[in-house]
């Protein structure tokens, strides 16, 4: 079932007021006015009102003006990205939450001699197992779309992995590295936060993960590939699935924990917003062990981070891992823009640092809102009515959207300094931004 701009009366309105534009002139109007409809809350009908001019080149700037009221003149008219305004109701994501439970689980024929596999049975004996080849060719004989998406948590694989054990975090070109690799431990979340990269990355109907741990944890590849960032050797995970969410689950902490507390030169973080840290608790933890959460204001938590635990939650989850000899650190990504962001984002900086001990924080990171730009319609098909596209995102290097430099350079000059003033020895860095934009920030 669609639902378009074209309904009957719009798309009469919008066809008598523009005959003569064609195919591609009508998509980049109607995409105008579908936004600023949803900004302002008012009618496209009243909107077609409130013009006179009826050539494509006066309609786009008047339209651009009103939608983009703080970036246009700033930059070139290619900066704005206008796709076609479709929806589809039935890719609507289900916002409750529930416990994970899979209906099928798939497993390569290795899986099923491993601890894993017998607890994955003992968790879920009513779920139908069935056995793969292989998750490549599974993948390749199944189509994959927004829906199968939604429903990833109906599938977990268990599989061995090969490919990208450790690799050098994802930075687009052009970006000052901060030199973390990556420890690819599975992929999929069962969280739904609307700005997810997932949603428009993950090609596998379902929740991946390895049962060969051990061949992860190897010194010839782990110590070959770090390098050093501000002092810190450092290695985690986190990017393609959540460190901590399927961990009572996997026990992945458990080894990697005892793997790296003899590596006393290497800072090894679980990147997360879960609270389940009770395998960590019962390892016990280390300086060296960092496990950091990625936080917000409660404001955009509550309104885009759909069945994860609350701020508060995070944070006494980390007072916990500090309490116990873990240290921690926090990501404030993706910053979001919205009217009261200064009080919210501060807020949340307040309860950091009231909840957790300060001497264990070591880093924190401020990364405003970005995505690749044809994630923009996944968004709008999964969280119809969600405000973060509401903001002035400009298509910029690399075909992705983000808030244009001078906003994000105010932020996190903003964020940075309320940091500094709570005496914290954390580092503060900058995610996915070039060296302009770093010294802008931290040098002036």
């Amino acid at each position: 079932m669609k639902n378009n701009t074209e309904n009957l009366s719009e798309g009469k309105a919008f066809k008598n007021r523009f005959p003569n534009f064609g195919v591609n002139k009508s998509r980049e109007i109607l995409r105008l006015l579908s936004e600023i409809s949803k900004i302002e809350k008012v009618k496209i009908e009243s909107l077609l009102n409130d013009f006179h001019r009826k050539d494509y080149k006066s309609v786009k700037e008047f339209l651009l003006k009103r939608r983009y009221p703080g970036t246009f003149n700033k930059i070139p008219l290619s900066s704005f990205y206008l796709p076609e305004y479709e929806t589809d109701i039935l890719l609507k994501a289900d916002l409750k939450s529930r416990k994970f439970y899979p209906k099928n689980i798939y497993y390569e024929s290795d899986a099923g001699i491993t601890p894993l596999f017998e607890r994955v049975k003992t968790l879920f004996p009513d779920s139908e197992y069935a056995e793969v080849e292989s998750l490549k060719n599974f993948t390749r004989n199944n189509s994959f779309t927004v829906e199968d998406y939604n429903n990833r948590s109906n599938n977990l694989f268990i599989v061995k992995g090969k490919y990208d054990f450790l690799k050098k975090c994802p930075c687009t070109s052009g970006v000052v590295n901060c030199g973390y690799s990556v420890m690819n431990l599975g992929m999929g979340c069962i969280y739904d936060c609307s700005y997810c990269f997932l949603q428009g990355y993950q090609n596998t109907a379902g929740i991946i993960v390895p049962y060969n741990i051990e061949d992860y944890l190897c010194d010839e590849k782990i110590e070959g590939s770090i390098k050093e960032f501000f002092n810190f050797k450092r290695i985690g995970n986190g990017e393609f699935t959540d460190s901590l969410v399927f961990d009572d689950i996997t026990r992945f902490s458990t080894r990697i924990i005892g793997y790296f507390k003899k590596k006393n030169d290497i800072f090894f973080e679980f990147k997360t917003k879960s609270a389940n840290v009770k395998n960590l608790l019962e390892s016990g933890g280390k300086e060296n062990i960092v496990v950091a959460w990625s936080v917000n204001s409660i404001r955009v938590s509550k309104d885009n981070e759909f069945k994860t635990p609350l701020i508060k939650e995070r944070l006494e989850a980390a007072k916990e891992c500090a309490l116990n000899g873990f240290s921690t650190a926090f990501h404030f990504d993706p910053i979001i823009y919205y009217d009261n962001w200064k009080q919210g984002y501060r807020e949340t900086i307040d309860m950091v640092f009231d909840i957790v001990p300060n001497y264990s924080i070591k880093w924190i990171s401020l990364g405003s809102l970005r995505m690749p730009a044809t994630q923009k319609t996944v968004i709008e098909n999964r969280f119809p009515g969600i405000e973060i596209l509401n903001g002035e995102l400009l298509l910029e290097q690399g075909h992705k959207l983000r808030y244009f430099r001078d906003l994000r350079i105010e932020m996190y000059k903003y964020l940075s300094r309320i940091i500094k003033s709570k005496k914290s020895r954390a580092v503060v860095y900058l995610c996915m931004e070039d060296s302009q934009v770093w010294k802008a920030v931290f040098e002036t």
